[in-house]
């Protein structure tokens, strides 16, 4: 065992962060779920990783800039600033551009709660200015601890005397104890990536497994692609550098970058190659070499392409959480990211999952996948300092041309290259990657607990042509023996047949508990909502349980039981058009939109003063919107809560949220002279609230929680070894 030990503790850094990358797999494959509280220890791991990068960025950022001469830092912010800049906007296009290459995967979900929670709006005030750098640091507010921290140190640069040099030791002090510290760390971080792997190969399902591939697939193209193509084309199209001399110099620093993992240890190695390969065309001077001396290091402080590069995990964790990042964050995501990648990869990815409204947990997927594209950010971040740097020193040296055949010339190669990259990537994961077995055969196998003797009529009856019987009180009901429910076929979650042709939903649930309650047995009889009135005053049925939107035309006709449910107005749609339905300037836009509504007829004459270019039309179930055939069409009105079960069985279309997150109340109905069922049935909800009956129920039928027998993950001890059950 100690020879053993002391190979491991002998290894390079990167070498023991990859071999506890697969040893932790391997352990989540032998143990399963059993070790899924390991994870606990690989985020206490990260969270030491992180304690000196917020401190590490301001003394570094305040130093590095600080000890530059008015001359040198001109320069470095005219010249190499423009085209830092410039190198930046590509690589977040090119980034932004990558997700289009995710496959189309069909989802849906049970309703969540987290969908109707109020989003915080982002204070870009506090993002990006510094107005207390001290609340802005303890915030976690890396965009504008970045501001704060180049304004100081452009500030030193103006000082001058003994006081600048102490604050500047102190600065160079200060950075090499973070550095230290994060050295010490770095040894256990091993531990941490082994735990992490293992729990999360032990928990996580075949088809997570699936979807990082993804992930893993668009980051290495994306740069293979701008080590290999883009970046040597700019260089070669801009300056006397041929596109094979940008791919040889830069051979040897590319390949011990992708070794070691390590960009620090190759500077020096890039700053003689850019100088011989300009000295191989005469072109470079005495300040010139300096030039190239000074901003090779200086440059490798500030964020790279590299480094930008894992903007796309961010996009990526949106697609595999079903809720990709939207068009209008992709500005904000990008920007912020760029300045919160001033600091360490764990510090930004957390903070651009939380700006985007990402679940944080996702940063172990990060983590996890860190050390295997660890090695194509180094590549792709060794030949942003050459380009960088070679196109700088072309500038200086007037060598620079900016011919308009040579620029259209590279920008449609470029564009066209990105464009057919993005296509084969998307077609190839397209066929091999494939959508997980859809919930609709969760929902639709659903069952009701409580099991009372149950009859279910199908036969509507008729008023007029069907013998009515008279309203009967509680304890006629109790006398009879039998509790008569009206009921709406196919109203998903409320009310459905499911595969066992049962009738099953959330009403017909707590209609079981009433009739258990009462010591008495069910009868369904279905009903259409416009003859819901008519019917209760025939006798037909004593109650309709069937998530009835209380309607204030029907309040003098019937009586309404206290609100069952506040449900939550959407929009249900095609999955394509479902950001355009998120916000109200996007709807009053809207041209020949058709929407369909079933109920809601005050609110739709509200809807159509607000979008008159839109064509409602009233149908009689939901079921004739999802079980359309030419899509007639386009949308319909709907509750989230409802909205979302369709979609399980329909994962084509999606659910909007309104922009206003308009409730209303659902309830149970009877027959307007009942008062002796409509006291019991409100004391009765009341009392199944409060021990919690009918929050189970919800929870079961509107929100899934185990709906879905869940398997133990498999293992090699469970399921090959048959130690454990």
């Amino acid at each position: 065992m100690e020879p053993v030990l002391k190979k491991v503790l002998a290894m390079t850094s990167s070498t023991q962060m990859l071999v506890a990358m697969f040893v932790g797999f391997g352990v989540g494959l032998f143990f399963g779920e059993s070790v899924g509280w390991m994870g606990t220890i690989g985020t206490s791991v990260i969270l030491l990783m992180q304690m000196t990068v917020l401190p590490y960025i301001v003394v570094s950022l305040v130093g590095g800039i600080g000890k530059l001469h008015k001359s040198t830092a001109k320069l470095i912010f005219s010249r190499a600033g423009l085209i830092m800049l410039l190198l930046w906007l590509l690589a977040m296009v090119m980034v932004a551009l990558m997700p289009l290459s995710f496959p189309i995967v069909e989802s849906a979900s049970f309703f969540s709660t987290s969908s109707i929670e109020p989003i915080t709006p982002i204070d870009y005030f506090k993002l990006y200015i510094p107005s207390n750098p001290f609340e802005s640091m303890a915030d976690g507010y890396v965009p504008a601890m970045v501001v704060f921290s180049i304004a100081m140190g452009l500030a030193l640069i103006g000082m001058q005397g003994e006081h600048k040099q102490q604050i500047l030791t102190f600065m160079h002090t200060s950075s090499e104890i973070f550095s230290r510290i994060t050295l010490g760390l770095v040894k256990i971080l091993p531990i941490g990536i082994f735990a992490m792997s293992a729990s999360a190969a032990g928990t996580m399902g075949v088809d997570e497994f699936a979807s990082m591939q993804v992930y893993l697939i668009s980051y290495f193209v994306l740069c293979l692609l701008l080590t290999f193509w883009v970046l040597p084309w700019i260089v070669a199209s801009l300056t006397p550098i041929t596109f094979a001399q940008a791919l040889r110099i830069s051979k040897s620093s590319l390949v011990t970058a992708f070794a070691t993992g390590n960009i620090f240890i190759v500077i020096p190695v890039i700053v003689e190659e850019c100088k011989q390969v300009m000295r191989e065309h005469d072109d470079l001077c005495e300040d010139g070499a300096t030039l190239i001396e000074i901003l090779v290091p200086i440059a490798f402080t500030f964020p790279n392409i590299g480094k930008l590069t894992v903007i796309l995990f961010v996009y990526f964790a949106g697609w595999f959480n079903g809720t990709p990042v939207d068009i209008s964050s992709i500005p904000s995501l990008s920007i912020s990211g760029l300045l919160a990648l001033f600091g360490s990869v764990y510090v930004a990815i957390p903070f651009m999952l939380d700006l985007v409204k990402l679940p944080a947990d996702l940063f172990q997927l990060f983590v996890m996948s860190g050390f295997i594209t660890g090695k194509f950010t180094s590549i792709a971040a060794v030949m942003n300092l050459f380009v960088l740097t070679l196109l700088t020193a072309s500038l200086f040296q007037k060598s620079l041309k900016l011919r308009p055949p040579q620029l259209l010339k590279m920008s449609i190669g470029i564009g066209a290259s990105v464009i057919a990259t993005i296509l084969v990537c998307r077609i190839a994961m397209g066929m091999f990657i494939h959508s997980p077995e859809i919930t609709s055969g969760v929902i639709a196998n659903m069952q009701v607990a409580d099991k009372v003797p149950t009859k279910v009529n199908k036969q509507f009856p008729v008023v007029g042509k069907t013998p009515s019987t008279p309203i009967r009180s509680v304890q006629a009901i109790r006398d009879a023996g039998t509790l008569r429910v009206g009921y709406i076929p196919s109203n998903v979650p409320f009310s459905y047949y499911n595969n066992a042709g049962q009738l099953v939903g959330f009403d017909t649930a707590m209609a079981n508990k009433l009739a258990e309650d009462l010591k008495v047995k069910i009868e369904f009889i279905p009903f259409k909502k416009d003859k819901l009135a008519a019917s209760l005053k025939a006798g037909f049925f004593d109650i309709a349980m069937s998530g009835l939107a209380m309607d204030i035309e029907q309040m003098d006709a019937l009586s309404y039981a206290n609100p069952v449910l506040e449900l939550n107005i959407a929009i249900a749609t095609r999955d394509h058009l479902v950001n355009e339905f998120k916000t109200n300037d996007s709807i009053k836009e809207m041209q020949g939109m058709t929407i369909a509504y079933v109920e809601h007829g005050d609110a739709i004459e509200e809807a159509k003063k607000m979008a008159p270019n839109i064509k409602f039309v009233k149908i009689e179930g939901y079921k004739d919107f999802f079980r359309q055939k030419k899509h007639k069409y386009d949308a319909v009105v709907i509750s989230a809560q409802a909205g979302s079960a369709w979609t399980l069985f329909f994962p084509g279309y999606g659910i909007a949220l309104l922009e206003n997150k308009s409730h209303y109340p659902v309830a149970y109905a009877v027959a307007q002279s009942n008062q002796s069922l409509l006291n019991y049935i409100n004391n009765w909800q009341r009392l199944r609230k409060v021990d919690g009956t009918q929050e189970q129920i919800y929870d079961y039928w509107m929100l899934g929680k185990g709906a879905e027998k869940v398997e133990p993950r498999w293992s090699i001890i469970r399921n090959v070894l048959h130690w454990v059950d």
